[in-house]
């Protein structure tokens, strides 16, 4: 296997781990929406942690050294086109956004939920809004659509700008809908 080959094969995997923790964390945080049990609450926050630490950060370590040796390998350059700076960029951003704020606020609901679970209280709303505040919930439904927007830049290759700021543009949309819809759509039984 040539080097351009190894190159393209991790970041095929990594884009694989990437996205399949993005929709693992995705599904566990749903079920924390939908329940009122403090126990699933708390197995959903640690469920997040796992799939966040064991597929999610994996796959973008992965991915980013990669890319960063493909844009190399492909003499392509950093600024070089739209698609490459957009998909550089919004992987860069939900980088640094998910293993700040993202990683802030999982972690924050996994030691709240299995403090309130340790003292057999029950999940209340205030422990439910402690563990995810407004900024955190929007910051949270960004990595499906922005990750989406990434793909879309490395299969589909945008020539223009305009292309590009549509994608993001319908990403941010959709992160907004799911912001807004989910927690209705998943009210705890």
């Amino acid at each position: 296997m040539d080097y351009y080959t190894l190159l393209k094969f991790g970041h095929i995997v990594g884009f694989i781990l990437l996205g399949g923790g993005l929709l693992a964390v995705f599904m566990s945080e749903f079920q924390a929406y939908k329940t009122a049990d403090i126990r699933v609450f708390a197995e959903a926050a640690r469920y997040t942690a796992i799939f966040y630490d064991s597929l999610a950060v994996p796959g973008a370590i992965l991915v980013g050294i990669s890319g960063f040796f493909l844009v190399l390998e492909l003499g392509v350059g950093f600024f070089g086109d739209p698609w490459i700076v957009g998909m550089w960029g919004l992987f860069l951003f939900e980088f640094i956004e998910g293993n700040t704020v993202t990683r802030v606020q999982f972690r924050k609901a996994l030691r709240r939920s299995q403090d309130a679970l340790a003292r057999g209280d029950p999940l209340t709303g205030d422990l439910r809004d402690e563990a995810r505040g407004v900024f955190n919930k929007v910051t949270h439904f960004l990595d499906i659509p922005l990750f989406t927007v990434i793909v879309y830049c490395g299969t589909v290759r945008p020539e223009t700008w305009t292309h590009v700021l549509v994608a993001v543009g319908i990403g941010l949309t959709a992160a907004a809908l799911l912001a807004g819809l989910m927690p209705r759509l998943a009210q705890p039984r």
